[in-house]
């Protein structure tokens, strides 16, 4: 009877001290995966942090000088890339008197520029003195290269052709119905009293496209 108590306790003793082991194991797991979530967190915090770093940083800007018919003129701090309406609007708009079809409002803007505004008599003065803006400058130019189709165009229209007046106007239309079109600018001679130096006058302002 001795003997089997000694058995049963021993018998408990070790259970104990296996499910102590075992409540070890447990918490050192348990301690484990806490350790490697906080790193996780750490690592996402350390990320967050670099990221809101990254957006952070300041855009390059431009600064521009706004004068002129404006009604806050100054040297302002624009972001680069920045149109030349925003340096006006940073300047508070235009005054009553500006001449706003003067500017290109739509060009981009860079360091250091000045912007100068003009006012309607202003930008008046410099018309009559044959000063025009660079948009009605571009205008023009462009009108001035535009060539003449001797194929498509109306009496009216082949006058607009330097020399050419309503009478060879309607000679190049005749011959150009009877031919069927002009080929090549050079076909144009054929036309009655247009050949040699008068050719070379008109060539640059005439196409068959």
């Amino acid at each position: 009877m001795k003997n089997i108590w000694m058995l049963f306790i021993l018998g408990a003793g070790i259970l104990t001290v296996s499910c102590s082991a075992e409540k070890k194991e447990i918490l050192i797991g348990q301690s484990q995966e806490i350790v490697q979530e906080q790193a996780a967190e750490s690592e996402e915090d350390s990320d967050d942090g670099e990221e809101s770093g990254d957006s952070g940083e300041k855009k390059a800007t431009v600064w521009v000088d706004v004068c002129g018919a404006v009604k806050k003129p100054g040297v302002y701090e624009l972001e680069e890339d920045s149109r030349v309406f925003q340096a006006i609007e940073a300047a508070g708009g235009f005054s009553e008197d500006a001449d706003a079809l003067w500017l290109n409002q739509a060009a981009i803007l860079s360091d250091g520029e000045k912007i100068q505004v003009y006012t309607l008599e202003e930008t008046q003065a410099m018309k009559d003195q044959g000063i025009v803006s660079s948009e009605e400058e571009k205008a023009a130019s462009e009108e001035e290269n535009e060539k003449i189709n001797i194929n498509e165009a109306s009496v009216d229209e082949l006058q607009d052709i330097p020399g050419i007046g309503e009478v060879r106007a309607q000679a190049i239309a005749d011959y150009r119905e009877e031919a069927g079109g002009f080929k090549s600018i050079e076909d144009i001679q054929e036309v009655p009293g247009i050949k040699g130096k008068t050719f070379e006058k008109i060539a640059d302002y005439i196409t068959v496209e």
